[in-house]
């Protein structure tokens, strides 16, 4: 399990042209095996357990961020 931190480490050093050419292989491996609307969903579902991700570490409730989301949609008009 040490060589996967230590793999896991190496990848974020690289820079960010590096990591999107990882990304974008991973997306074609993907849309490879499972199809292109499955990779989609597969991609709107990963970004949606990261918005819940960031929401609960931030530890700010649901009813605040849409107040605050409405809030400035409104404020824009």
């Amino acid at each position: 399990m040490k060589w996967l931190a230590s793999f896991a480490a190496r990848i974020l050093q690289l820079r960010q042209r590096w990591l999107g050419l990882l990304a974008g292989c991973g997306v074609w491996l993907a849309w490879m095996i499972f199809g292109f609307w499955n990779t989609i969903l597969l991609i709107l579902l990963a970004g949606l357990g990261y918005a819940v991700g960031r929401i609960t570490e931030a530890r700010t409730s649901w009813k605040d961020i849409v107040e605050k989301l409405l809030s400035e949609h409104s404020s824009d008009r």
